[in-house]
């Protein structure tokens, strides 16, 4: 993270992830970092807001690292604090074991490979991804730019996640259409070991046959059901398990998400941002 004398490193956590957190704080105090723990109640939702002071210390500091059971890195606090330059890394819902597996990577290949993806999704006008087991989707990514998450925040604004490694794009809105099989991990359900389909028109989730997470997207409207990223995974430690994190990272995956995208240059805001991992893509850019 580029980390420099008498900068200020804030991190954030919770009531869940209280502990792990406590130990990156204790590790960075031997080490002479200017360090502040900020503890907050767990939210509820991927993309809800923090509390209201924890938003303006996260705006005040050099360095964040948001160590949270649920996603803040598309709130509006997080957002406001990128643009006035603080350098953050988001890692909701890690766990010990896998930042062990999927920290210690060769960032230099992963910014290399991140990067060429990215520009060939910035070339193209449509994308088309389609897996064995029935996805098969396609959407216009005309104007649109493609983003990497490599790890390497040193500069001023930088943003993402750790564990980190994907290349990603926002489609435009109204243009994804297709089906979506479902096999790999989805927020609140873990590891799937019954695939689901989501059906798209026009931009939007029309069905979704997984009721749980139906019932979740349902409670944010038509701004919920919006298709708001395709992305591949990169990182080569990566493991698709029970968790978002890391499995939206790993090899031989790809990610459909489904709510906000006005962090992929987007218009769509609202309160989630769930990633529903596939297994073994294969996606065509045109």
């Amino acid at each position: 993270m580029g980390y420099r004398a008498s900068e200020h490193l804030l991190i954030v956590t919770d009531t869940r992830t209280k502990p792990l957190a406590r130990a990156f704080h204790k590790e960075v105090l031997k080490q002479g970092v200017i360090t502040e723990l900020a503890l907050m109640p767990t939210r509820k939702m991927h993309g809800e807001e923090p509390p209201k002071h924890i938003g303006e210390r996260l705006g005040e500091t050099d360095l964040a690292l948001l160590l949270t059971h649920m996603s803040l890195s598309h709130t509006k606090a997080r957002k406001s604090a990128s643009k006035k330059g603080v350098r953050m890394a988001s890692l909701p819902g890690a766990t010990y074991e896998m930042l062990k597996r999927a920290i210690p990577i060769d960032y230099t290949k992963l910014h290399q490979r991140a990067s060429k993806l990215a520009g060939r999704f910035s070339r193209a006008k449509t994308i088309e991804l389609r897996t064995k087991k029935g996805t098969k989707i396609t959407a216009k990514i005309t104007g649109r730019k493609g983003h990497i998450d490599d790890g390497l925040y040193v500069n001023k604004g930088d943003f993402g996640n750790l564990p980190a490694g994907e290349a990603c794009i926002g489609p435009v809105e109204g243009t994804a259409n297709g089906r979506l099989i479902v096999d790999g991990t989805a927020p609140f359900l873990g590891r799937i070991k019954r695939p689901f389909e989501v059906v798209i028109k026009k931009g939007r989730a029309v069905y979704i046959e997984n009721k749980r997470l139906e019932a979740i997207v349902q409670k944010h409207g038509l701004k919920g059901h919006n298709i708001a990223e395709i992305g591949i995974g990169l990182n080569p430690k990566a493991r698709v398990t029970g968790k978002t994190l890391e499995s939206e990272k790993a090899l031989k995956t790809a990610h459909v998400a489904l709510g906000n995208n006005k962090s992929f240059g987007g218009k769509v805001g609202c309160k989630i941002h769930l990633d529903l991992v596939i297994l073994d893509p294969k996606i065509r850019l045109t």
